[in-house]
């Protein structure tokens, strides 16, 4: 199974935010998420959009605002995450394109039996599961500039032209 870039950034926000000490509390901003992930911001702003969409997060404007978990880490499973935020609910389309084995075929049914499955076992793991682990915790508290304001942060929430994070920042942008 291949999980694609959109999923990829979901599970690691939720993770990110769930990894947090009091996760339904703890609010972090999208950028400051791009910046601890290393991604554009513009898409973790969409990835962020779509999950406050399903009622995973509760996103908030303004001085203060930011993303926070909607729902308990232990009442959401990984296989909920995944049937939310990955599109379609089969492996392959055999209808899109005209096939001679439409109808006689048995991959379909043995991939999309496989796929359920997949899901079925992530339904077994929930955030708080994987988010609490030592590791994540660790990076969450080791990178505590990504959380607060430097003072080299503008009223925007963008850190200052020229600082290093800026910097490096961009450098990540282009090569992504």
């Amino acid at each position: 199974m291949h999980i694609n870039r959109f999923s990829d950034l979901a599970l690691r926000l939720l993770m990110y935010l769930g990894s947090r000490a009091q996760p339904m509390e703890a609010t972090v901003t999208v950028r400051a998420a791009a910046t601890m992930f290393n991604v554009p911001y513009t898409h973790l702003v969409k990835v962020a959009h779509q999950l406050g969409l399903q009622g995973f997060l509760i996103t908030s404007k303004g001085s203060g605002g930011g993303l926070r978990l909607a729902r308990t880490a232990e009442s959401i499973s990984l296989g909920e995450i995944l049937r939310v935020v990955e599109p379609g609910d089969s492996v392959i389309d055999c209808t899109s394109q005209l096939c001679p084995l439409a109808g006689a075929c048995l991959l379909k049914g043995a991939l999309d039996s496989a796929y359920a499955a997949f899901l079925d076992k992530l339904d077994e793991y929930s955030l708080a599961e994987v988010a609490r682990t030592p590791r994540l915790q660790k990076l969450v508290y080791l990178k505590p500039e990504v959380l607060s304001p430097s003072p080299g942060t503008r009223s925007t929430g963008r850190r200052a032209a020229d600082s290093p994070t800026s910097k490096s920042r961009s450098r990540a942008r282009r090569s992504i």
